[in-house]
C-alpha cells in the first residue's frame, strides 16, 4: 500500500482571466452611413447606440425630430422619405451623428424634376467609374482595357478599391526599401511614389533621368524592381498584372526632353514671381532695416538648370 504521505495531487493549471471587449465607439465603429425606409428601424438602430462611452459627448443633428420624446415629425418623415443616419466627421474626428430625411429614389424618378436631379448625379457618378483607372495613370493607353463597357462593369465596380494600381499601391514602398538597403545609387535616389512609377513604367524616362540606376553595371535596377514586385504580389495573392505590363512595355516608351525645356530664366522675372510683383515694375523689393534693394537692371541671364541624374 503505498504511503499516503508520499502521494501528491495535481493541481489545476491556473486560467487568465479573459480579457474584457473592447466597448464599441461611435468615433471607431459606427458606419459611416445607414438608410432605413421608416423612422422606426432607424429609431432602434440609434438605441443600439447609445451604451457607446462617447454617445453623450456627441451632438446629433436631426431636423424634424423631437430631441425630449425622439419621435419623428411624419409630415417630414413621410412615406416618400427614408431616413439616413450617418456619422459626419472632420479631420478624422466625429462631428456630430446625422438623422435627416432622404427621397426615395422611385419617388425622385416619378417626377420630371426629380428625374433630371437623378441624372445628373448618376452622370457624375458614371464618369468617376469611367475615368477611375485612368486618373493616376501616366500612360493612359496600359489602362484603356481598364475601363468598363458593360452595365455589370459599372455596377460591379468598386470605389474602395484601387483596380489594377492597387498592387502597386500596396508594394511599391516595400520594393523601394529593399533595393535602397542594397544599392546606395538606389538609397541617393529617394524616389517619390510617383517618381518611382514613372520611371518603372518608361525606359526612356529611366535613362533621362536615373542613368546609373537604369543602367547599373549592365543591368536596369527598375526590371529588377519590376521582377521582385511580380513575384512578391503572386507570393500575397495580389494582381501583379501592372507589374508585368509596365514589364513588358517600358522599353518602347521614349522620352522627350524638349517637351520639358523651357526659355532661359530672368532675374527679373523670377523676382517679380517670388515677390508677387509684375516684371518691370518700379517698386523697390521689401528689404530689412539698413539693407539696400538688390539691384536687378544688368542682372545676367540666369542659365537653366536641368534635373540632376541619380
Amino acid at each position: 500500500m503505498a504511503d499516503s504521505e508520499n502521494t501528491t495531487t495535481a493541481t489545476p493549471a491556473t486560467q487568465a482571466p479573459a480579457t474584457p471587449a473592447k466597448p464599441k465607439t461611435i468615433q471607431d465603429d459606427m458606419p459611416a452611413r445607414r438608410v432605413f425606409p421608416n423612422p422606426e428601424e432607424a429609431a432602434a438602430y440609434l438605441n443600439n447606440w447609445t451604451s457607446a462611452p462617447d454617445f453623450e459627448s456627441i451632438p446629433i443633428a436631426s431636423p424634424g425630430v423631437n430631441q425630449e420624446t425622439g419621435e419623428f415629425d411624419p409630415t417630414i418623415y413621410s412615406d416618400s422619405m427614408n431616413v439616413m443616419v450617418s456619422t459626419l466627421k472632420n479631420k478624422g474626428k466625429v462631428k456630430a451623428i446625422v438623422v435627416a430625411p432622404v427621397p426615395k429614389v422611385d419617388v425622385l424618378l416619378g417626377s420630371d424634376a426629380g428625374k433630371q436631379w437623378v441624372e445628373k448625379i448618376l452622370n457624375k457618378e458614371l464618369n468617376h467609374v469611367a475615368v477611375r483607372h485612368l486618373r493616376d495613370a501616366e500612360d493612359v493607353e496600359s489602362f484603356i482595357g481598364e475601363m468598363p463597357t458593360t452595365i455589370d462593369g459599372y455596377i460591379s465596380s468598386d470605389r474602395g478599391s484601387a483596380g489594377i494600381m492597387e498592387s502597386f499601391n500596396e508594394l511599391y514602398k516595400a520594393v523601394d526599401q529593399a533595393l535602397a538597403a542594397k544599392v546606395t545609387a538606389w538609397a541617393k535616389a529617394r524616389f517619390t511614389k510617383g517618381e518611382l512609377k514613372k520611371a518603372l513604367e518608361s525606359k526612356g524616362y529611366a535613362l533621362e533621368f536615373y542613368p546609373t540606376i537604369e543602367d547599373y553595371k549592365g543591368q536596369s535596377l527598375f526590371e529588377k524592381a519590376l521582377d521582385t514586385a511580380i513575384v512578391a504580389a503572386k507570393r500575397k495573392g495580389m494582381d501583379p498584372t501592372i507589374f508585368e505590363r509596365w514589364k513588358a512595355t517600358r522599353n518602347a516608351k521614349t522620352y522627350d526632353a524638349s517637351e520639358d525645356e523651357e526659355d532661359d530664366l530672368d532675374l527679373d522675372d523670377l523676382l517679380a514671381d517670388t515677390l508677387g510683383e509684375s516684371a518691370g515694375s518700379e517698386s523697390a523689393p521689401a528689404t530689412g532695416e539698413g539693407e539696400a534693394a538688390p539691384a536687378t537692371e544688368e542682372a545676367a541671364p540666369v542659365t537653366p538648370v536641368e534635373t540632376p541624374a541619380a
